[in-house]
């Protein structure tokens, strides 16, 4: 079975503004996928599979990561 890529909101540290593109490129390393930056509020989106959660949080210079709300209906 294979786990459902998870939409995340990653906001980014304020102090690390100066390498925003470098945080990206970690945060794509750990398996950040479809990945949007928006400098001017510092903030990522994009999805990863739910177990590499830690590893986005362990990037330098991220300040959250936050799993965004599911809006779709489960099948069961």
């Amino acid at each position: 079975m294979t786990t459902d890529k998870i939409e995340v909101t990653i906001r980014i540290d304020k102090n690390e503004a100066r390498s925003l593109g470098e945080v990206v490129g970690d945060l794509k390393s750990q398996g950040l996928e479809q990945v949007q930056s928006h400098e001017r509020f510092m903030i990522v989106n994009g999805t990863v599979n739910p177990d590499a959660l830690d590893a986005l949080r362990a990037v330098k210079g991220v300040a959250s990561v936050r799993q965004d709300a599911a809006y779709k209906t489960q099948a069961n």
